[in-house]
């Protein structure tokens, strides 16, 4: 579920444990996804224990893989003023975080796909377009 959703509810408490998980691409012609959280048992912390070099953005709680001190924000760094940006999906079970995660990233693959074949037909336009002009000269 979308973090808004788990926010509203009984299981959203500081300490209780959940599974996170994102894998998305802001632009799938850039190198790096936006944000990549393979599926992780992570613990609910207040942001008042933060540690003082570290800010998390809209939002009062945030996420630490059990047994680590990473933080991992609940939503990513697209937001901005009255936007918050696309939030990180929440589960309450392992097999719920993982089959999730297996469907995005089939669905990405199919995208990177399709924009590999944009790609491609672009390419190839290019080199057309500087054929011609190689054959007009």
């Amino acid at each position: 579920m979308r973090f808004e959703d788990f926010l509203k509810t009984p299981e959203c408490k500081i300490g209780n444990t959940v599974w996170v998980c994102d894998y998305r691409y802001n632009d799938l012609s850039l190198s790096k996804p936006i944000r990549h959280v393979p599926p992780v048992e992570v613990e609910i912390w207040s942001n008042d224990d933060l540690p003082k070099n570290k800010r998390v953005y809209y939002s009062s709680i945030h996420f630490r893989p059990i047994g680590k001190k990473t933080v991992i924000a609940p939503f990513d760094n697209t937001g901005y003023r009255s936007y918050t940006g696309v939030s990180l999906n929440v589960f309450l079970t392992e097999d719920e975080a993982k089959n999730y995660y297996i469907r995005t990233c089939k669905n990405l693959i199919g995208d990177l796909q399709q924009e590999k074949v944009r790609a491609m037909k672009e390419f190839d336009d290019k080199i057309s377009n500087v054929s011609e002009e190689i054959k007009q000269i």
